[in-house]
């Protein structure tokens, strides 16, 4: 044997050696919610139900196997009708190609379980690669083969043998469902989810997390708070609204308010010029809200300010809070201005040919309106969405936009205008896959890498359900088509009336809201309106091509299918002016309780506050709370919930 050879066959034999000392773990742990949403290879849970049946899940740091660790809490309402329970993406299931784990080495699911109350039980279901879109085909084990007298209220250890799930394939797992079959109220905890080769081997709570995420406790975090309805604050005959106010503010942490700006026109010109409206109201309650330690930001915008037609009116409005600071002492002065515009509301918005135009015209209107704002010596923040930061590569291609001459999503370009902003991060739960913490995440990663603050803010308001009247539409690319030469692309009202836009997958339907006002005159005004409207966008503009009857059926099938529209009723009138028959529907606009915190009680809303924190408070890129809106938030934490009627936009000047 030569030299060389030698020392060929030592480093094969070697490698060998070294491959043969490192077997398939004994114990392959999956999920100990230890470190946050994600596991060790970047999986994710979430719930799924169906009305009436409900599940929540949260992250509990206080009932643990391990000091300092956290549990899974899993609270489910199980009705005879819907379905609900808890899936855990072993790898993200958005991965492409998508990842799977084997676990063929190991003979055992583990998992550890107690209940609140004693006697809880579901059925765990494997998914594996073939069964991921075949719901039959997967095995599933009811936990009473296992523990005939269901969960008792200390933790216990479920193994079952992997060869109870027939037919699945081990190599290749993709999900783990928890399923909640029978009737009742629930509460259960699960920890240490783990696959095993021997039944006695331990977990272990030392495996390396690739996506961990360092924990803060909530202590003294900023927290900010809108303020809409300035009225009765302002008010000299009821200080004690005021007083209630900033009691309110020092018993809940409340630093800094968006301060909603009423302005008016005084003037004529061609040229848009407003100013404060009942300035001495300002300064008053400026004094004392500095007095009291908090930071106010004037608060304004509608979502037309985002295209450049309307950008003149935005930047007089900046103008006009300069204006008012000039002319005040230091203490009744806004600390900031503050823009709320949703450009994504406007009708174009719909059509995604427009969307980067729209999007790019929104970027200019916060570049310009922050420079306006700096040089009269204010700071400059803004209120986006949370998915403007998108996590996920077809999300970043739709968000991306060009603007001076660089390719990022619209966050990435807001984040490098500002110093700070707000995202509405509006869902009310901490925890899974679309609560608070992966939303947010995204947004203050993006912040932390560029030495700026992001507020995660949060909804407690609700909002009436609100009736629309919708004209049988067009196809989507004759709508599309036809929108291009429309000026109402760039608008979200029409003739005073709120416009909608519905896509039931195949046609677009333009529709109106009259809002809480339900005289027979306003009727009337609407009628005529969505009369006018339908020559633009209606089936009637085109009977003959367009059949409306067709277009209803297709409309309420999707309608009975779509929890974000509530109620279906036909319609139809007479066109005065063109004599045509216009066929259409009415149906209810009604928020997405997922949303909202209201209506969950104060101890909900603390608790799913907390843990947002804890997981997102640790980010550099954190600056804060915020939470959506005063009247609501109190009445959350005053346990005196209504649905409110204050409105969070158009607050501009109102336009003929």
């Amino acid at each position: 044997m030569t030299k060389h050879t030698f020392l060929f066959v030592l480093l094969l034999t070697s490698a060998l050696v070294s491959h043969a000392a490192e077997p398939p773990r004994i114990t392959l742990t999956a999920w100990q919610f230890d470190n946050g949403i994600a596991n060790r290879w970047g999986g994710v849970y979430n719930t799924y139900m169906k009305e009436p049946s409900s599940v929540r899940t949260y992250l509990d740091p206080r009932v643990t196997r391990a000091p300092g660790g956290h549990s899974l809490r899993v609270t489910a309402h199980r009705s005879s009708d819907g379905f609900c329970g808890v899936w855990m993406d072993f790898h993200p299931a958005s991965q492409v190609p998508r990842q799977y784990l084997d676990v063929s080495q190991h003979r055992y699911l583990s998992f550890w379980a107690r209940g609140a109350k004693g006697g809880e039980s579901f059925e765990i279901e494997l998914t594996d690669e073939a069964t991921v879109e075949d719901e039959a085909a997967r095995p599933r084990r009811p936990l009473s083969a296992y523990l005939p007298q269901g969960l008792s209220t200390t933790w216990q250890e479920i193994v079952i043998p992997l060869a109870d799930f027939h037919g699945i394939d081990l190599r290749k797992l993709a999900r783990m469902n928890f399923d909640i079959t029978q009737r009742g109220d629930y509460q259960f905890y699960l920890d240490d989810i783990s696959f095993k080769r021997e039944r006695a081997a331990r977990p272990s709570r030392e495996d390396p997390k690739t996506d961990s995420i360092a924990r803060r406790a909530v202590g003294s975090v900023p927290r900010a708070m809108w303020v809409w309805n300035t009225k009765p604050l302002f008010d000299p005959a009821h200080r004690e609204e005021a007083d209630r106010f900033f009691d309110f503010c020092a018993r809940n942490g409340i630093r800094e308010i968006y301060l909603a700006v009423e302005l008016e026109s005084p003037a004529k010109e061609k040229a848009p010029v407003f100013e404060v409206r009942d300035p001495d109201g300002y300064q008053e309650f400026l004094k004392r809200a500095h007095r009291a330690g908090l930071q106010v930001e004037g608060l304004m915008g509608t979502p037309e300010w985002g295209v450049r037609e309307n950008h003149a009116e935005a930047l007089s409005a900046v103008d006009a809070v300069v204006a008012y600071n000039n002319s005040r002492p230091a203490e009744a002065r806004l600390d900031g201005t503050h823009f709320d515009v949703e450009p994504y509301v406007l009708i174009g918005y719909s059509a995604p040919q427009y969307r980067p135009q729209i999007l790019t015209e929104f970027l200019e209107l916060i570049d310009q309106s922050a420079a306006r704002s700096r040089a009269g010596g204010l700071r400059f923040s803004c209120d986006v969405p949370s998915w403007f930061f998108p996590s996920e590569d077809l999300e970043r291609e739709r968000m991306t936009v060009s603007f001076k001459g660089a390719e990022k999503t619209v966050g990435e370009h807001l984040t490098d205008l500002l110093e700070s902003l707000t995202i509405m991060d509006y869902t009310n739960r901490a925890d899974g896959a679309g609560g608070i913490i992966a939303r947010g995440l995204p947004a203050l990663r993006t912040a932390s890498t560029r030495n700026k603050k992001i507020m995660v803010g949060l909804e407690t308001f609700s909002e009436s359900e609100s009736a629309v009247s919708f004209a049988c539409g067009l196809p989507a690319e004759e709508f599309r088509s036809r929108l291009a030469s429309s000026g109402l692309r760039n608008q979200l009202y029409f003739e005073d009336f709120r416009m909608s836009v519905y896509s039931d997958d195949v046609n677009m339907h333009v529709g109106l809201s009259m809002g809480r006002e339900n005289s027979p005159e306003k009727r009337a005004a609407c009628q005529g309106a969505l009369a006018k409207l339908s020559r633009q966008f209606g089936a009637s503009s085109d009977p003959d091509r367009f059949p409306a009857a067709p277009m209803l059926e297709i409309a309420r099938a999707a309608l009975t299918g779509d929890t974000e529209w509530a109620g279906f009723e036909p319609f139809e009138f007479t066109d005065l002016e063109s004599g045509k028959i216009i066929i259409g529907f009415r149906t209810a606009h009604r928020m997405q309780p997922g949303i909202t915190f209201h209506g969950m009680g104060r101890k909900t809303f603390e608790e799913e506050y907390d843990s947002a924190v804890e997981w997102l408070g640790s980010q550099p890129g954190f600056g804060g709370m915020a939470i959506h809106f005063y009247d609501s938030f109190r009445e959350l934490m005053e346990g005196k919930e209504q649905e409110s009627e204050v409105r969070s936009q158009n607050l501009a000047p109102a336009r003929k």
